[in-house]
């Protein structure tokens, strides 16, 4: 018996007596419980938890699988509701440019009521031309022309050098295929625009074949002559950057800043028709703009 007391089979049970005297103690003093019931709750309350959590999670569980269907239909509702605000949102966007392009075109109307326009929209960019030529998505079935210039409400952009049924290249300023007869509108001086390559890499094109005594200077405005017919008279080219004398020493160009970006353009006007089209003013073949 002695050994028994000893062993550790006794303090384990010494152990036990003492935590369950001082559980019923406890509960006691709190006035929760009575000594018994508090002592079987704190027991049993882990249990109690643990058989509630896997309750809760078993419930959810059949939950989810038995309104899966419904969730299902909520989604596909959901995406459908999706799709209709952004279809909604590429209307709106379609308008706001469709009315952005008639307000510009009743701006140059206004001024120019010969003009017979189309307006357009660059639709693709050539990133291997140097000039910034682009597609735009009008052609032939809109009555659009190889030829045609096209225009801003700022000024000229370019000419269509190439149609299709519904759609049509453009060639900017910025490109030597183009050779525009222009003028300075202070000193009357003329000249012909065209594009060269040093200079298009800074957007810039040159108006050459000036007098070394040219009066242009930095600011002045560079007009189309409208001398061939294929441009009318007075769209605006660009501003005078700075004169340069050419390699030969006998002339001068000026270089050109044109009114319109052509590498970010996105809306234009395509010019069918004006007063004077096709008409070639005598005296100035030698300035006249290349087809």
């Amino acid at each position: 018996m002695r050994e028994f007391f000893k062993s550790w089979r006794f303090k384990i049970l010494l152990g036990v007596v003492a935590v369950f005297i001082g559980v019923m103690l406890y509960e006691a003093s709190t006035g929760g419980l009575s000594a018994p019931n508090g002592l079987i709750g704190s027991l049993t309350a882990p249990i109690q938890q643990g058989a509630s959590a896997v309750s809760n999670g078993v419930s959810g569980f059949f939950d989810k699988f038995l309104n899966a269907g419904n969730y299902k239909k909520e989604n596909e509702e959901l995406k459908g509701q999706i799709a209709d605000l952004q279809q909604q949102i590429v209307d709106y966007e379609k308008m706001k440019e469709q009315n952005e392009q008639l307000k510009e075109i009743a701006g140059i109307k206004e001024t120019n009521p010969d003009f017979d326009m189309e307006p357009a929209t660059v639709i693709a960019r050539d990133p291997s031309d140097a000039y910034g030529s682009f597609t735009i998505n009008k052609g032939s079935v809109n009555g659009v022309k190889k030829n045609d210039p096209v225009i801003t409400s700022a000024g000229l952009v370019g000419q269509v050098t190439s149609v299709g049924l519904t759609y049509a290249h453009v060639t900017t300023l910025l490109s030597p295929d183009l050779e525009i007869s222009g003028y300075e509108v202070r000193t009357k001086d003329t000249g012909v625009v065209s594009g060269e390559l040093a200079l298009s890499q800074e957007g810039f094109c040159q108006m050459k074949h000036l007098s070394k005594e040219t009066s242009i200077a930095k600011g002045y405005i560079v007009c189309t002559a409208g001398s061939s017919g294929l441009y009318p008279q007075d769209l605006i080219i660009g501003t005078v950057q700075e004169i340069k004398v050419q390699n030969n020493g006998i002339s001068a160009y000026a270089v050109i800043k044109p009114s319109v970006d052509v590498t970010e353009v996105t809306n234009v006007a395509v010019l069918k028709s004006f007063l004077g089209q096709g008409v070639n003013i005598p005296g100035n073949e030698a300035s006249s703009e290349q087809e």
